[in-house]
């Protein structure tokens, strides 16, 4: 305390400009370590640019992020398949009709197909079709699967099924797959035996799915998961 006196006296003794020029330096010193001592906060609350990563970057971009949602074929499995494809157009209505290249292009051959339709700008949807050609009439009313010892069983309501004939009948029957029907589908892709009955008012016939047929089947699926259809 007594030096801080004697400090202040012999200031007061001074001549004024010294006592200005004194002020001044001890001023500047005052300043200089504040803004050394902002500069360190600055660092630290991210003002200044730092070496180390900002809070702010872009976050790490994850591979589900990039893969497509949409679909869960590969680009090579998707092209496979389409080269197996019948292509048909209808240019009136504007749609495009994606058929295995070994189902029947008409209704006088038997069939167990499904295939994909798509409207220019929509989405592809998938039809399911089990068609009848012999000369004799089944009037069909349902079909029963068996797929390696599973029963499933559709019965069409009526109008469903539609005939015609000439010197021989067809009948087939074309829709729009319920979520069901598509499961029973791909378990027939997989299975080791599939029968198929066609159940008319007096007679059926059964029908051994070909291995050509389970193929056709899982092009057609890949194609329509290749378009972005969701199963």
């Amino acid at each position: 305390m007594n030096f801080i006196k004697k400090v202040w006296l012999t200031f007061r003794q001074l001549k004024t400009w010294l006592q200005i020029i004194i002020v001044l330096v001890i001023i500047s010193l005052f300043g200089a370590l504040g803004g050394n001592g902002s500069s360190s906060t600055d660092l630290t609350s991210g003002g200044s640019p730092s070496s180390e990563p900002s809070s702010t970057s872009s976050p790490e971009v994850t591979s589900e992020e990039t893969s497509n949602p949409t679909t869960l074929v590969s680009d090579s499995e998707f092209k496979s398949a389409l080269s197996k494809m019948r292509i048909e157009r209808d240019e009136v209505k504007n749609l495009k009709f994606y058929y295995d290249k070994s189902s029947p292009k008409y209704r006088n051959r038997n069939a167990f197909e499904i295939y994909v339709g798509q409207a220019a700008g929509g989405d592809p949807y998938l039809r399911f079709n089990i068609q009848y050609f012999g000369s004799d009439w089944l009037f069909i009313q349902s079909y029963f699967f068996n797929v390696d010892g599973d029963i499933y069983q559709i019965t069409p309501s009526y109008g469903e099924i539609n005939t015609d004939n000439n010197t021989d009948v067809w009948e087939w029957y074309d829709v729009n797959p319920s979520s069901e029907n598509l499961e029973m589908i791909q378990k027939i892709i997989k299975s080791k035996k599939t029968v198929v009955r066609l159940e008319g008012r007096q007679y059926y016939k059964d029908i051994i799915i070909t291995q050509t047929q389970k193929t056709a089947l899982k092009n057609v699926l890949t194609v329509f998961q290749g378009l972005g259809g969701k199963l």
